[in-house]
């Protein structure tokens, strides 16, 4: 099939385009902005740097601006698909039954399929997968026990580790699926360049805290 994927710059999204790109063809990119920052669809930390990502997977990159506002931001996702010739999306979500009911609807309105490659895999085993295969590091914590410290620390084993305690400790989903904490992936197996960090700020936020890119390179890899 020829697949649009929906790509937030984080770790869920970039794991679904690698696993629907072993079977089929990820012709385009799909990067929704918001611009609500509390939207209850799509991600907004550092949502810009989909175009350096967009680079480095060497893939067309299709915009979608929506209010997000509840619902009504669905229906412009919906209406800005019509224009888009593929078979079917691509989408990161694991656990979330919102996200997923609303993208069911958005493919049955434009006819077309809809592959959620991590749908209800152990998160687990989706955090080791990207320690090994990605270089992906969180940008956003929201959670007990996810403090700024947690900015900019790489998801390697390590990490993955304390989530898993973190888990256990406070009931944090441990892959962040309940926005506990947002990643950004620098390098991954499709990436023909990788990117790198110079320069960024932290925002502080009354329950959250975000490292905002301020500068970024593309690197030969």
């Amino acid at each position: 099939m020829r697949l649009a994927a929906f790509v937030s710059g984080g770790k869920d999204s970039m794991l679904a385009l690698h696993k629907a790109s072993e079977k089929h063809e990820v012709v385009c990119l799909i990067a929704v902005k918001p611009a609500n920052p509390d939207s209850y669809m799509f991600h907004t930390v550092n949502v810009d740097l989909v175009d350096y990502i967009a680079i480095c997977l060497e893939k067309p990159l299709y915009k979608i601006f929506v209010s997000g506002e509840k619902e009504k931001e669905v229906e412009e996702v919906s209406k800005a698909l019509s224009n888009l010739n593929v078979d079917g999306i691509v989408i990161g979500g694991i656990e979330s039954e919102y996200q997923k009911r609303r993208f069911e609807k958005i493919c049955e309105e434009n006819g077309l399929k809809m592959l959620a490659p991590l749908w209800k895999k152990n998160p687990e085993e989706i955090l080791k997968e990207v320690a090994e295969k990605f270089e992906a590091v969180i940008v956003k914590v929201s959670a007990e026990g996810l403090d700024e410290e947690w900015l900019g620390k790489r998801i390697d084993l390590k990490a993955v580790e304390k989530l898993l305690e973190l888990n256990k400790k406070y009931g944090i989903h441990p892959a962040g699926e309940g926005g506990e904490f947002e990643t950004l992936v620098l390098n991954a197996p499709l990436y023909k360049k990788k990117l790198k960090i110079n320069r960024w700020r932290i925002q502080k936020e009354a329950l959250a805290s975000s490292l905002i890119v301020e500068e970024i390179e593309l690197e030969s890899k």
